[in-house]
């Protein structure tokens, strides 16, 4: 077994830089979700989400202009396997290589291409990701996690992990492949060392190929099936939501999941995925992670564009097995005070004969792939292992085992600690301080001082902070006359905000009685800010506060109010926030006035040009638009659908023109006639769902 560091080169795009805006949990966090059918009580205990940003920023400054770039890789080898890790990407397992039977068990993308589909924005689809911390592709995704090297009893093994800042939490991966073995095993441990509750979220989340005749199999035949946003409990491989064996990806007619349950009180279960000539990939997991998952994008024209969008036009077909400790990604878990949750999970790859398991009863199959699973890794034999790896997850992290530098936010939290002598993070991992970035140089600052300088009011900052400690410490420093800047107060208003009870799972704490009162203090803070020192960031903020409290007239003020101030071109953020308030309170003239005034490379941006191509529509100038239908959009959004939306308005209302009739009073006829006569590019087609009454939707 060997372990090696190196680079790896393929075509690609880095994300570079990150939207300076706030997202609020208040905008978008909470999410509660719709049951049909037999749905038993026990599986809707927990179900709802909150999904936080905050403190992370939105890393949505990236393009569709591939070049060669180098990639950091950590590999970890053995006769049978070479496991390559990419610590610069959330410690991804980039791919695991088969040696035996020269095959990739996973999707490797062969490109790096950021797309928005993540909770910060970019994501990269293939691989083996970790999802730690809300519901969402994980913060980490495209971004820096600490890696180490490292050894116990004799034998090397890799450590990812890093300080989740949303909920001040800590996720460790212990990565060991044993010399004559056939699997990789990952043992993670995730710890809250805070002394009150929270609540966290743990998916795995595995890209494997699909071949047109993939079938996943499971140690369960019971799902949760969420499709168009409503959740059934059925069994498979024949459900509700659409016809035919849905054990087979390829039978879906739109991107949906579904989430195995097994039975009570198991120790261990199993996923798998079995190709047309019978090559599989496998995972089985020790509780509690004991629920799995499939995704597919659907078999259908938005369903194969989102998969070449995310790689090249070759090699993007896959679909995903995930594994959770909740009963679905919709589902809250508690993560209570001072406690730690660990459990191993192993990978690897076989081959069976394609006859039994494919065009057979989904049980029968389940069953023959599940004993073979048993052969190469028995259950006692995994619980053993994950016995072992718990000794080993306690062996100390030394500065000198580090191989890759992730944030220094966990280094920021060390310092904090013995600043206050507060609890502390797990002793077993190093942050060292070397790690600390300009990131951290403001709340250095302010354990060091006390308090907070301010900067100019058009520098971007360099963070933003959400704590409740670092808020008590924020609230302290406003004893001292140097604290009452507007930067101080930004801050502030920035943390009362977000702030929310985040104890208990969402569901129970969505209607917070003391969240009006944290939203006043919150606004009274950036009116003070705003006050010391007009900025762009306290009146953005104040926008968004009146928005989302419904009073539409007060937050166009504060858009105004900052768009007399020049650093408001500072950024495309704040346009493009603002146009799409103007055109979805259909002030759509204003919008078109406001873009005209803007800066050519600001009007340039993904956003912003689709804000004005949908002002232009309204104002029944779709001649303006045509060139958009040719660019590359880099950052659509998942569930986006936009530029086909904007297609058929397009043609409709030239319609309009040519038979001289007002397209308002025939709009939903005329949309009918665009949708037959003109299918949408495939470039810009990125329906997730098939209509069987629109032919172009489908492959063919």
């Amino acid at each position: 077994m060997s372990i090696q560091i190196g680079y790896m080169t393929i075509p690609g795009v880095r994300p570079n830089l990150t939207d300076p805006l706030p997202k609020f949990m208040r905008m978008s966090g909470f999410k509660m979700f719709n049951t049909k059918g037999n749905f038993p009580d026990e599986v809707k205990k927990d179900l709802g989400t909150c999904t936080r940003t905050l403190p992370y920023r939105v890393q949505d400054r990236y393009t569709s202009e591939r070049k060669p770039i180098q990639i950091k890789t950590v590999i970890l080898e053995n006769e049978y396997l070479k496991a390559i890790f990419t610590p610069e990407y959330g410690g991804k397992l980039w791919s695991l290589y088969d040696k035996v039977n020269n095959r990739d068990l996973l999707m490797a993308n062969p490109v790096l291409q950021p797309r928005n589909l993540a909770i910060r924005n970019a994501w990269t689809s293939g691989g083996i990701e970790w999802n730690f911390g809300s519901l969402g592709h994980t913060y980490f995704t495209c971004d820096d996690v600490f890696c180490a090297v490292m050894e116990y009893q004799g034998e090397k093994f890799i450590r990812i992990y890093e300080f989740e800042r949303a909920k001040e939490c800590v996720f460790q991966i212990d990565f060991i492949l044993p010399e004559n073995s056939h699997c990789l095993y990952s043992h993670v441990k995730v710890t809250n060392p805070n002394n009150v509750d929270t609540t966290t979220y743990w998916w795995t989340n595995v890209a494997v190929p699909e071949d047109g005749k993939t079938r996943v199999l499971s140690s369960s035949e019971k799902v949760i099936a969420v499709c168009g946003g409503d959740l059934t409990y059925e069994k498979l491989p024949y459900l509700s939501i659409m016809d035919g064996d849905l054990s087979y990806p390829i039978n879906a007619t739109r991107s949906f999941d579904y989430f195995f349950q097994p039975e009570d009180n198991v120790r261990t279960t199993w996923e798998g995925s079995v190709n047309k000539n019978g090559y599989a990939f496998y995972d089985r997991s020790t509780s509690p992670l004991i629920y799995h998952k499939m995704f597919c994008w659907g078999n259908h024209r938005g369903g194969k564009r989102w998969q070449e969008y995310l790689s090249d036009d070759l090699h993007g077909d896959y679909i995903e097995l995930q594994a959770g400790f909740a009963r679905s990604q919709m589902h809250d878990k508690q993560f209570p005070a001072n406690s730690s949750i660990e459990w191993t999970q192993c990978f690897g790859g076989t081959h069976v004969l394609p006859e039994s398991v494919h065009d057979v009863d989904l049980h029968n199959a389940n069953i023959t792939f599940g004993n073979h699973v048993g052969e190469l890794i028995p259950e006692d034999e995994l619980l053993k292992a994950d016995e072992m790896f718990k000794l080993l997850a306690l062996e100390k992290t030394k500065e000198s085992d580090i191989v890759h530098y992730g944030s220094g936010w966990g280094a920021l939290e060390i310092i904090r600690e013995e600043k206050v002598k507060d609890i502390k993070l797990p002793e077993n991992l190093c942050f060292p301080a070397s790690s600390l970035s300009d990131e951290q140089k403001p709340w250095l600052e302010l354990l060091e001082k006390g308090y907070m300088t301010k900067d100019e009011p058009g520098v971007i900052p360099p963070s933003w902070m959400t704590s409740e400690k670092w808020m008590s410490l924020i609230e302290k420093s406003l004893d001292n006359e140097e604290a009452d800047n507007w930067l101080t107060y930004l801050h502030y208003g920035n943390m009362l905000f977000e702030y929310w009870n985040s104890t208990d799972t969402a569901k129970n704490v969505i209607d917070w009685e003391l969240a009006d009162e944290y939203e006043t203090r919150a606004e009274k803070a950036w009116i003070h800010s705003d006050n010391l020192c007009p900025n762009a960031f306290a009146k953005r903020n104040l926008a968004v506060l009146y928005k989302l409290k419904g009073d539409c007239d007060k937050a166009e003020k504060y858009y105004d109010e900052l768009f007399e101030l020049p650093e408001s071109v500072s950024d495309f953020a704040f346009a493009a926030e603002y146009l799409a308030f103007l055109n979805g309170n259909k002030k759509y003239e204003k919008a078109l006035s406001l873009y005209n005034r803007l800066p050519e490379d600001i009007q340039s941006c993904d956003r912003v040009t689709l804000c004005y191509a949908l002002s232009s529509l309204k104002l029944n100038m779709p001649e303006q638009i045509s060139y958009i239908f040719d660019r590359d959009f880099a950052a659509i959004r998942e569930g986006e659908t936009s530029l086909s939306d904007y297609w058929f308005e397009y043609h409709a209302r030239l319609i309009a023109k040519e038979r001289r009739i007002v397209y308002e009073e025939h709009e939903k006829e005329l949309i009918g006639e665009a949708e037959d006569k003109f299918p949408p590019p495939h470039k810009i087609d990125f329906r997730m769902s098939y209509n069987k009454n629109l032919k172009y939707r489908t492959t063919e």
